[in-house]
Parts: structure tokens; sequence; C-alpha cells
């Protein structure tokens, strides 16, 4: 928990670092004076000063922030260059936009380096097995997969155009498109066929779903320590052909042949090194599943590498379609399709899946990453008091208006605005704790 916990608060950090340094290195360009640096809020636990700056980090790790001279009423304003409100509005709109800007564009680089290094996956192939609801159904009973006509045993070649390798392309390609229709094309008894399919949307976290899960061949690729199936003597590599006489296709068929078993013995027929083997279970109940305790064999794929200019391209469309991907799902939110309990995440639950999700290994680290900055990116756009999009719309409203703001007034908005984001933060991140348990 600590090293997840840890790995967790080092990305967001890095990303926040990442945001503040825009602003301080545009307000530094425009000759702004930036008196304090923090990572964090509240009193730092950690400073030194470099040049005119306080640098440190605050004891409260979510946020940060650029003290500018002069973007106070506090501050006495002398009308000199190094003053934010003293500054032409067209420099603030830059300082205030660098921010997001810097987001985005450290987004786009992880996409780049992850496309030029390549990574590997543990996955399964695409072929696939049709679902029976799984919180997809449709209107008339059915799932968007059989209502489009594919089959249990289809392997799905092209998604929208688009070559799949594996189910992680699969995957990819429908759950960023809830509620499109997507052209699939599947690999059928030796025979192409392209059908549309309309992804449903999943109310819990936004994802587009059609209701199919992967062919995963019935062979053991681990076995839990202690558990089940090495009491009963399995092994690596063993192909599991029926369970108590029922023919064994797939994992879906493995499970459904285990429920409602647990502490009773059954007969599984393997296929070991070329012979035939006959083991007695006993699976064992591990929160509320009938578990054998042992985990199905996946394929390893390897991404290819591409050069520079080929990885720059593929990186700056893929951090313009990660922008789309989660625009439309703060609009899905605003408007009611998802649930905001279940799909907004905030500090607590970011630094704890950022954890989870960097412990996968270093792409999966690179990735979670690009994909919050992009959502700093995002968010902090948004023309809301105390957010970077306020002090744009202020400072376009003073190039339109040709009239210097009233610093006492846009101090208060900001003020209120930074408590209703705070107390939003406070509800949000009990909601974090709430789902945690």
């Amino acid at each position: 928990m600590g090293t997840t916990i840890l790995l967790g608060l080092v990305s967001i950090g890095i990303l926040i670092f990442v945001h503040e340094l825009g602003h301080f290195l545009a307000a530094r360009a425009a000759g702004i004076q930036v008196e304090v640096f923090s990572i964090g809020w509240g009193k730092g636990i950690v400073s030194f000063k470099w040049k005119e700056t306080k640098i440190q980090i605050g004891w409260i790790p979510f946020g940060g922030y650029c003290k500018m001279a002069g973007d106070s009423p506090r501050d006495t304003l002398k009308g000199g260059s190094g003053e934010y409100y003293s500054s032409p509005p067209q420099r603030r709109i830059i300082v205030a936009l660098s921010g997001p800007l810097f987001n985005y564009l450290f987004a786009a680089l992880l996409f780049i380096m992850i496309i030029m290094v390549g990574y590997e996956i543990n996955t399964f192939p695409s072929r696939i097995i049709l679902a029976d609801g799984d919180g997809v159904t449709l209107a008339g009973g059915t799932t968007p997969a059989k209502a489009a006509g594919l089959q249990d045993g289809d392997v799905i070649i092209e998604i929208d155009g688009e070559r799949i390798r594996n189910w992680n392309d699969v995957t990819e390609n429908i759950v960023r498109n809830a509620l499109k229709p997507i052209q699939i094309t599947v690999q059928r008894a030796g025979v192409r066929v392209t059908v549309t399919a309309i992804p449903a949307l999943d109310k819990e976290t936004g994802r587009g779903l059609i209701g199919i899960h992967p062919w995963v061949k019935p062979v053991i690729g681990e076995i839990l320590p202690g558990e089940a199936a090495e009491r009963a003597g399995l092994k690596r590599g063993d192909l599991i052909l029926s369970i108590d006489g029922r023919n064994i296709r797939h994992h879906v068929d493995f499970y459904d042949a285990l429920e409602g078993k647990a502490w009773q013995e059954v007969e599984l027929v393997v296929e070991r090194g070329g012979g035939i083997e006959r083991v007695v279970l006993i699976p064992e109940k591990v929160d509320e599943y009938d578990s054998a305790g042992l985990v199905f064999q996946q394929i390893v794929y390897r991404s290819e590498r591409y050069i520079l200019p080929v990885a720059v391209g593929k990186g700056v469309v893929q951090s313009a379609e990660a922008v789309r991907d989660t625009v439309r799902g703060i609009l899905f939110v605003f408007s009611g399709k998802i649930r905001a309990r279940s799909a907004v995440a905030g500090p607590a639950k970011l630094i704890y899946l950022s954890g989870v999700i960097a412990r996968e290994g270093f792409n999966y680290f690179l990735r979670v990453m690009s994909y919050i900055s992009i959502a700093f990116f995002i968010m902090n756009l948004i023309p809301f008091p105390a957010l970077d999009g306020s002090h744009i719309v202020i400072a376009l409203w003073e190039l339109i208006t040709r009239k210097r703001p009233n610093l006492n007034i846009i101090y208060r908005i900001q003020t209120f605005g930074f408590i209703v984001l705070i107390v939003a933060l406070i509800f949000i991140t009990m909601n974090d704790i709430r789902s945690f348990f």
C-alpha cells in the first residue's frame, strides 16, 4: 500500500510541477516576478530561494500555485512591469494559458516516448465470446454485439478500418465510442464479415460496452501459491478439457462449471505433456466467487517501435484523441448520462489508482500520467473562478473593454470559487474514500 501511494504521489506531483512550470516560465518570459512557486498547498515543509522566487513543497499534496507580484488586492500596485495586473492582458493570457498548455505538451511527449520505445503488454487474442447482458442489455433484451450479428468464435480483425492485433486493441476501440456506431470486421469460418454495432454507455464508468468477452483458451498460466489448484496438483501449461464430464472450450465454460461448487470435489480432465490426466479439485469461496486458485495463460504483445518523425505524428494524434475522449466524458457527466459519484475521481482516488497502475510497469506509469495530464489541461481551461480559464476570461474582457479590472471584486470572486472548489474537493475525497471500502 505504501509503495502504491508513493508512486501515485510521484506521478501526480510530476504533473502539478509541469503545470506550474508552464506558468513560471511564461511569467518570467513576460517579465512578471514570481514570488512563490509551490507544489502542494499550505505552508512549505521544504523550501529554498532561487533568485527572487521561493520554491516550496506544501504540506497539502493536492494542486499547486505560482504567487506572482501584484496578483492580489493585498499587493500594492506600483505600475511596474514585474506586476501581474500591471502587465498587458495579452501577457496575462499567455501566462494563464501556459500551465494547461504545458500539461498538454507533456502528455503528447509521453505518448511520443511510448511509441518510440515501444511497450510490452499481457493480453488475449481478439477472438470473442458473446456475454449474457453484463449490464449492457438493450431494450429488446439483447446486447449491442448480438444485435449487430456477432457470434461466438468470431475473430475481430478491424474496427473502423483500424487493424486489430489483440484484445487490448478491441477494448480500446470500443470503450471510447459509447453511443457511436462502429464498423467491426471479423473473420468467421474463413470469411470476412463486417457489422455495425453501437456500444452502450456504462453509466458507472462512461465506457462503451457491446457485451463481449475474450475467448481465453483454458491453459493454466499461473498457479496461485497455497490455493486449490496447487493442492490438486495442477501445473502451469495444463490444458483443461472437461469438468465433471462437461466440455471446456474457454474460460467462461470453466467458471460456469465451477459455479456453486465451492468446497465440493470436482473432476478435471487435463492434457499435460501430450498425455491425459485426471485431477480432483476442491474450489474455494474467495470474495463470493468459487475460485480454483489459478490464472489462465495470456499472450505477450510487443508493440512496434517507430522513428521520431513517425512517433511525433502518432503521438499528436493520440493526444488529440485523449482530449476528445475526456471532453466527451465530461459532457456525459454534466448531461447526467453517467453517474458522477462513480465516474468522477478526486485526488485520493487519482493518487491511489495512479499508484496501482504504475506498479504494473513503466509503460503503464507513463500512460496514466499522460491521460491525467490531458485531464489537467482541460479542467484548468474551464472559466470557473480560481481556475486558469477564469484568468483568461478576465484578461480577454479587459482586452475587449479596455478597462482595468477591479482587483477587490476579482479577489472576492476568485476566493468564492476557491472555497467552492475546496468544498467540492472535500465531498469528492469523501466519496473516494467511501469507494475504497
